[in-house]
């Protein structure tokens, strides 16, 4: 088993590969997803976990509440996720590091929530040597390019090769009905682009495996 992650603090995903196939889960916030968008995912066979939103603060909170807070909300989210693999063969752990748009206090927010991930597989038996992380440039270049902006990571997953991937039901759903997924205006409804990305993670923490049997 390969498990591919995409964190972050308001929509994280993975992508689990058991043998030839594949299990999507989503970790989002109850304000992210919208509710059709909730009932189209779940008919596509992802699984998905609500989490609920961080405690709201005082508008004049001080530093030590805001600290407080991140460290309660911290330890509702990382075991909502983890309790999902505790116990699986989990032969490798991607994930993607720090986007290059996280600065000053969010990144030191979103660091300390990851580590706190990184500390419960420990906990759960990972082996250093086990765990992969990538730039977010190495997984996008994974799904095409280094470059590649949301809705060609999206594209790509729908126009992909991968045999195994085509007989999930997101794949199926993605490609018959993707007026689910969207809006309107035809942009993709959160958290699709999420579990894509911890797709195209567990892909990329696959090639450099390989690369290294090489």
């Amino acid at each position: 088993m390969i498990l591919g992650i995409d964190f972050s603090i308001k929509s994280t995903a993975a992508t689990l590969k058991m043998g030839e196939g594949y299990t999507f889960y989503s970790f989002a916030r109850n304000s992210v997803v919208k509710a059709d968008t909730l009932l189209a995912l779940k008919a596509a066979g992802v699984v998905m976990n609500l989490v609920p939103d961080e405690k709201p603060l005082p508008k004049k909170s001080t530093i030590a509440e805001r600290e407080r807070s991140s460290l309660d909300d911290a330890g509702v989210l990382i075991p909502e996720i983890t309790k999902w693999f505790t116990d699986l063969p989990i032969e490798a752990y991607g994930i993607e590091g720090f986007s290059f748009g996280s600065t000053g206090n969010r990144l030191a927010q979103i660091s300390g929530y990851q580590w706190a991930l990184r500390w419960d597989f420990k906990k759960m038996g990972m082996k250093t040597e086990q765990f992969w992380i990538f730039s977010p440039m190495t997984v996008k270049a994974t799904a095409g390019k280094g470059n590649f902006k949301k809705d060609e990571m999206i594209d790509a997953f729908i126009n992909s090769d991968d045999l195994a991937l085509k007989n999930t039901g997101l794949w199926k759903a993605l490609n018959t009905k993707p007026e689910l997924f969207q809006t309107k205006r035809g942009i993709w409804c959160k958290p699709i682009d999420d579990i894509i990305d911890s797709y195209w993670v567990l892909r990329t923490t696959e090639l450099n495996k390989e690369l290294l049997k090489a």
